[in-house]
């Protein structure tokens, strides 16, 4: 579904944040990426979906090389690749219904989203995505009147209305609480193996990793330093990605 092939980073400022990076990932694939803070990893998953724009190196959706693609061609690639940020950008004052209504901006164009010009079917399926994420009867609360957990569920059925093929969440759980975060990852399951959408998530404790992921790919300085399933990170794979004096936090 995904091949990404010696991809490069380099900010104006001088940071080289992604060097030759290089993996593929299949269709269904639960894929967690892992590291410090710093190592590459949500550069990585903005160039996937051209957020920033790669210094070199190709990523190719479907068979297509989408590297390079402008204007009509991208906004349709990225129609299919839904993306979760950690801190969940929605728009506090407005409802459950109307945030989880902008993520049909892609189709329906700036001026009618901001217009609220949405038909009927679209509400329909706003209010399924809602259902999903299990948060029917809050379709008409405030988002800012919800907890960090269920404002990032709207960020995710926001991300659903696109029907997108590849769901990217770059820490998805990290300003949320352990019970919480384990209730977001659940939902990202769900959608992963219930929807056969599939997820490549950036994360920071292992013990998630371990839970939900089908394979990791770990990063450091840039480069990925390691590839395998979740169970193989064992004491001395820990020390490698992540330093010598790294203790592992575990979230039950």
């Amino acid at each position: 579904m995904l091949k990404i092939g010696s991809l490069e980073k380099k900010y104006p400022n001088g940071c080289h944040a992604l060097k030759g990076v290089s993996f593929d990932v299949e269709k269904g694939e639960f894929l967690v990426i892992i590291g410090l803070s710093g190592s590459g990893k949500s550069t990585l998953l903005r160039c996937i979906n051209r957020i920033h724009d790669p210094t070199s190196g190709v990523v190719e959706f479907n068979g297509k090389n989408i590297t390079s693609i402008k204007g009509k061609e991208l906004r349709e690639a990225r129609s299919k690749i839904g993306m979760i940020f950690q801190h969940f950008n929605l728009i506090p004052r407005r409802s459950v219904l109307v945030n989880v209504l902008t993520g049909k901006m892609a189709k329906l164009g700036l001026i009618k989203s901001i217009l609220g010009l949405y038909s009927e079917e679209d509400k329909k399926e706003a209010l399924e995505k809602i259902k999903i994420v299990g948060l029917e009867g809050k379709e008409n609360v405030r988002a800012d009147n919800l907890s960090g957990g269920q404002q990032q569920r709207v960020s995710i059925a926001r991300a659903l209305m696109q029907n997108p093929e590849v769901l990217l969440a770059d820490e998805p759980v990290a300003s949320l609480d352990p019970a919480t975060s384990h209730s977001v990852m659940q939902y990202l399951e769900k959608i992963n193996k219930e929807y056969g959408v599939t997820v490549i998530c950036n994360l920071h404790f292992l013990s998630l990793v371990r839970q939900y992921a089908t394979r990791v790919i770990a990063l450091k300085n840039g480069e990925i330093v390691f590839q395998g399933g979740p169970k193989e990170i064992n004491d001395t794979w820990f020390k490698e990605i992540y330093g010598e004096e790294a203790v592992e936090v575990t979230i039950n």
